[in-house]
C-alpha cells in the first residue's frame, strides 16, 4: 500500500522514511527517492539522503507547477527498490487564484475641486447673497465625488449649511449671509486635507443718515459751536443702516440765521465738504440734504470781543452846548443846541481805528440883540485809539478832522461860514455785548474859515452806540 503526500504547486514537501532490518532502524544508509527527479517544474533530480539514528530518512521533494498525481519509489543509489511498500504518490496540488483585490479609493483632485458658481458675487451688508455658493468636488479620474463631507467657513459672514455633503454631482450649495461690515467676505470649504477659498464682497445698503466730520472728529448731538472767526470745514458722508459709508448724490446745504454763512459746498470722493463762516455772536441752523436723506445742526456762534468783525456801524447824538462853545458872532452871549451823526469804522490793529461818517445838528446864539438859530453840518474822518483793546471798559483818545458848513436859518445872511475843522478828545467805550459797545465822547471842535481864521469852537458831548457787522 503506497503512501500519499500533498504540497501545493510551487511550493516543497518533505517526505520521511523510514529504514528497517527486521525490527532494527538502520542509520547511516543512503536512499534515493526516485521519480521527485521528473516532477514538472520541480527538482532536475532525484534526491538522495541518509538514514538517522533512528533510521529515518527525509527527502525533499520540490511540488512543481504541474498539478498531478506522481509515483515516487525509495531505493538504494544505482539499486533496485526495497519493496513495495516503499511507494509514495506525491500529488501537486492546484493554487487556488489571488482574490481580486479591490479597486482603489478614489482621491480628491486638487485641480479639478473648485468653486464654480458664486464667487466674485455682489450683495447687500447685513443680507443674504443673491445666489447659493456652488463648489463642485472631483475626483483624479475626474469623476463626481459623491458623498465627500465638505466644512465651511467664512470671515465677516455666515454660511448655512457648515457643513454638508456632496450630492451624486459631486457638488454642494450654500448659502452665504454677509456681516454688516462692507468688505470683502473671504469664504473656506475644507475637503478632506483641501482647502479652497472664494471671495463675495459686501456693499453699503442705502444711506440712511447724514454723519458730519470736523477735523476728522464726528460731530455728535447735531450741535455745532463756534469761538472764533476762523473759516469751518465740515466733511459730511452718507451712512447706511449699518454705519458703512454709502454713496452721497444730490447734495445741498442752506443756512438760516445771520450768525453763520455758507461759503462753499464742493463734492470729493463720494462726501461734500462744507465751508462755513462765522460772522457775529449768535444762532443759526445748517440744514443738509442728500441720497434722500435731511439732516439739521444747530449752530452756535460765540464769540469773544477780540474776536468780533472788523467793521461795525453807529450813531452818536451830542449836546453842542458844553463847555462855553463860540462863534464868531457880535454881541454873543451863549450857544445851545445838539446833533446826530452816523458813521462806519474800521478796527486796524493794536486798538487802532479808523472811522468815517457825517453830522447834521441845529444850534442857537443868544446875543444882546437877539436869538439866531444855525443849521450845522459836517463830514469827518476819525482816528481813535483803545488805550485797553478787548476790553468791557477801555479809555479812547481820539483825533480828526473833516469839512464843514455853519448857516444861519436866514439864508445865511447873519452867519454862514463854510471850510475845514479839527478835532480832538476823548472818552470810554462799554462793551455791553460782543457786538455791541456804547460811546462816550468829549471833543474840541475847531473851526475855520479861508478869508476869516478861526470861526468857532465846540464841545460837542456825545453818547453813542456801535455794533460790529
Amino acid at each position: 500500500m503506497s503512501q500519499q503526500i500533498a504540497a501545493p504547486a510551487g511550493t516543497a514537501a518533505d517526505v520521511p522514511v523510514q529504514l528497517y532490518r527486521g525490527t532494527d532502524p538502520q542509520p547511516g544508509v543512503e536512499l534515493l527517492l526516485r521519480g521527485a527527479g521528473a516532477i514538472p517544474g520541480g527538482a532536475t533530480q532525484d534526491p538522495v539522503a541518509v538514514t538517522d539514528w533512528r533510521g529515518v530518512a527525509t527527502f525533499r521533494v520540490l511540488a512543481g507547477n504541474t498539478p498531478g498525481t506522481y509515483r515516487l519509489t525509495v531505493a538504494m543509489p544505482n539499486g533496485p527498490p526495497l519493496g513495495p511498500t516503499t511507494r509514495i504518490d506525491f500529488i501537486t496540488t492546484a493554487v487556488a487564484a489571488p482574490p481580486t483585490p479591490p479597486p482603489p479609493r478614489p482621491v480628491v483632485s486638487d485641480g479639478l475641486t473648485r468653486f464654480t458658481q458664486g464667487a466674485e458675487l455682489h450683495g447687500t451688508a447685513g443680507n443674504a447673497l443673491p445666489a447659493p455658493l456652488v463648489l463642485e468636488v472631483r475626483d483624479t479620474t475626474g469623476a463626481p465625488f459623491v458623498g465627500q463631507p465638505v466644512v465651511f467657513t467664512a470671515t465677516g459672514g455666515v454660511v448655512e449649511p457648515a457643513v454638508a455633503t456632496t450630492d451624486r454631482s459631486g457638488m454642494v450649495r450654500v448659502r452665504v449671509t454677509l456681516g454688516e461690515r462692507a468688505g470683502p467676505v473671504i469664504v473656506g470649504a475644507k475637503v478632506g486635507t483641501l482647502t479652497r477659498t472664494a471671495t463675495v464682497y459686501a456693499d453699503p445698503g442705502l444711506a440712511r443718515a447724514l454723519v458730519l466730520e470736523r477735523g476728522g472728529a464726528p460731530l455728535g448731538g447735531g450741535q455745532l459751536t463756534l469761538t472764533s472767526r476762523d473759516t469751518v470745514v465740515l466733511r459730511v458722508t452718507a451712512r447706511d443702516a449699518h454705519g458703512n459709508r454709502t454713496a452721497l448724490d444730490a447734495f445741498a446745504a442752506t443756512t438760516t440765521g445771520r450768525a453763520v454763512e455758507l461759503r462753499s459746498t464742493v463734492m470729493a470722493d463720494s462726501a461734500a465738504v462744507v465751508t462755513l463762516a462765522p460772522r457775529r455772536s449768535g444762532t443759526g441752523e445748517l440744514e443738509l440734504s442728500g441720497s434722500g436723506v435731511r439732516t439739521r445742526v444747530s449752530v452756535t456762534v460765540a464769540l469773544t470781543r477780540g474776536q468780533q468783525s472788523a467793521w461795525a456801524i453807529g450813531a452818536r447824538s451830542a449836546w453842542l452846548g458844553s463847555n462855553h462853545p463860540w462863534i464868531a458872532l457880535p454881541n454873543l452871549t451863549g450857544v445851545s443846541g445838539v446833533d446826530w451823526s452816523v458813521f462806519g469804522r474800521r478796527a486796524l490793529v493794536a486798538g487802532l481805528s479808523l472811522a468815517l461818517g457825517g453830522a447834521a445838528g441845529s444850534l442857537s446864539a443868544d446875543r444882546t440883540t437877539g436869538n439866531v438859530s444855525l443849521v450845522l453840518v459836517e463830514g469827518y474822518g476819525r482816528a481813535e485809539l483803545s488805550l485797553v483793546p478787548g476790553g468791557v471798559v477801555s479809555p479812547v483818545l481820539g483825533l480828526g478832522g473833516g469839512a464843514y458848513r455853519l448857516k444861519s436859518a436866514d439864508g445865511g445872511q447873519t452867519f454862514y461860514h463854510t471850510n475845514t475843522f479839527w478835532s480832538g478828545g476823548g472818552g470810554v467805550d462799554v462793551a455791553v455785548s460782543p457786538s455791541v459797545t456804547l460811546e462816550l465822547r468829549i471833543e474840541r471842535h475847531w473851526m475855520r474859515d479861508t478869508n476869516q481864521g478861526h470861526v468857532a469852537t465846540l464841545w460837542p458831548l456825545a453818547a453813542g452806540v456801535r455794533a460790529g457787522l
